[in-house]
């Protein structure tokens, strides 16, 4: 499967390789496939999200959202928390930094290869549970008495 034909990719790995994706595909189709990620990659995963440069971004990084934007949000468990992240690529002008991009590349090239599909009640919470949230801009009101 091609990058392009993806909208929204989550999937959720535990540190043993079993994952499950969901993949929203522009054709509007829901893929929801479970399985083992192959050794190579799950080691591949692994040290992208241990990397100094990963584990030292800050939470959030937003934008105003223009036509074009991508997304990133991910929760990962560590020895003192979970470490959440959410960044915005508002206007496709502003890449990613390298560490997620790394990340996000990896999962376009994720390949599901042998995942057996798996219904949304079963496991309704692949994707990171705090989203992105629109947030509206507060009006600074000027009223004159």
């Amino acid at each position: 499967m091609h990058g392009e034909d993806v909208r929204q990719v989550c999937i959720a790995v535990s540190r043993d390789g079993d994952y499950r994706i969901t993949r929203s595909l522009t054709t509007g189709e829901m893929q929801r496939l479970e399985g083992k990620v192959p050794q190579e990659q799950l080691q591949q995963l692994k040290t992208l999200l241990k990397s100094p440069e990963f584990k030292s971004l800050s939470a959030n990084h937003g934008g105003l959202i223009r036509q074009d934007s991508e997304s990133f949000a991910a929760e990962i468990p560590r020895k003192d928390g979970a470490q959440r992240l959410q960044w915005l690529n508002a206007d496709g002008e502003s890449p990613f930094p390298a560490p997620v991009a790394k990340v996000v590349d990896w999962l376009k090239h994720f390949d599901p290869k042998n995942g057996k599909a798996f219904e949304y009640a079963e496991y309704p919470d692949v994707c990171p549970s705090s989203g992105f949230r629109l947030l509206q801009p507060s009006v600074a009101e000027n009223g004159r008495p």
